[in-house]
Formats: C-alpha cells, sequence, structure tokens
C-alpha cells in the first residue's frame, strides 16, 4: 500500500538531519578557532536538533505505520497528533529551556514559536478532519514550515554565535 507524499517525507527527513548536522558544524568551527562555547551555544545547538529530530521522527512515522496495514487516514490521523504534540511540546517548553541565557528573548523568536504553535494546530485540524478527510498535504506543509521556521531561527542567531555572545 504505497503512501502518498512518502519520497517527499524521506527527502524532508534527510534534509533536516544534514541541517542539524551542519548547524553544529558552525559551534565546533568557532571552538576551533578559539571562540569558547557559551549558554548561547548550547541553547541554539539544542533547540536546533529538537526541531531537526521532531521534524525528523514526524517525516518518518507515516512510513513506518504502512507497516501495520493502517488505512491512510488513520496513518494521517496518527501522524498529525503525534507530530502535533511534539511541535507544541517544544513550543511551550521555550522559556524553560532559554531561562539558562538570563535575557529576555528577542521579539523575532517569540513570533517564530507563535507560527510554531500554529502548525501545531494545523496538525490538529488535520487530525480531527478539519480539512476533510486526515490527508498528507496539511501534515507535510506543517513539517515543512516547522523545518523553515528552524532555519529562520537559527539564521537570525548565526551572527551572535560566530562573533561570540554579548553580555
Amino acid at each position: 500500500m504505497e503512501l502518498p507524499g512518502t519520497i517527499y517525507l524521506y527527502t524532508i527527513a534527510t534534509l533536516s538531519i544534514t541541517y542539524a548536522g551542519f548547524a553544529a558544524l558552525i559551534v565546533i568551527f568557532r571552538q576551533a578557532i578559539g571562540g569558547k562555547i557559551s549558554n548561547y551555544d548550547i541553547f541554539m545547538i539544542r533547540s536546533v536538533l529538537l526541531r531537526s529530530f521532531i521534524v525528523t521522527c514526524s517525516a518518518l512515522l507515516p512510513p513506518a505505520l504502512v507497516l501495520f496495514g493502517l488505512s491512510h487516514s488513520v496513518i494521517w490521523r496518527i501522524s498529525s497528533i503525534i507530530a502535533a504534540f511534539l511541535q507544541a511540546l517544544f513550543v511551550l517548553s521555550y522559556r524553560t529551556r532559554r531561562s539558562a541565557l538570563k535575557e529576555a528573548p528577542p521579539t523575532w523568536a517569540l513570533v517564530i514559536h507563535g507560527l510554531g504553535m500554529l502548525t501545531a494546530i494545523g496538525l490538529l485540524l488535520n487530525a480531527l478532519g478539519a480539512f476533510g478527510t486526515p490527508a498528507s498535504g496539511p501534515f507535510v506543509i506543517s513539517i515543512t514550515a516547522f523545518l523553515f521556521f528552524s532555519f529562520y531561527a537559527y539564521l537570525a542567531q548565526l551572527e551572535t554565535v560566530l562573533r561570540g555572545h554579548v553580555k
């Protein structure tokens, strides 16, 4: 039983893992040229890795569920609920994860996390059938958007990471 969107899901999982590895290399590069790893660096890399793992696990879940012989709508419903839970948990734990930095989060970060919560809500709506029968379209758009938000957050933090955290 071929699941629609499987090749796209494998591609987004591969892109997500590649991005996480590249993002971590920047901090290692900075350390190699004499910079120290700060709490900011740890927070940023941890956030990138968490987002990437959420996207990768979400993308690999539907093809794995096919192996149980479930109907497509059940697969998309289960996958949407699990992905929504993971995304919402990431967004809701932001302030706790950032607390080690002892400074207020920038406005762009709050906007990105608000958009991340919207993707989680979109996944829940897909699971509930608000767009019709639960399907691949809303699922892949939501996890792709979540990954794009991670790209933006990383780029927004890159200058601080390369130059060193200013206190």
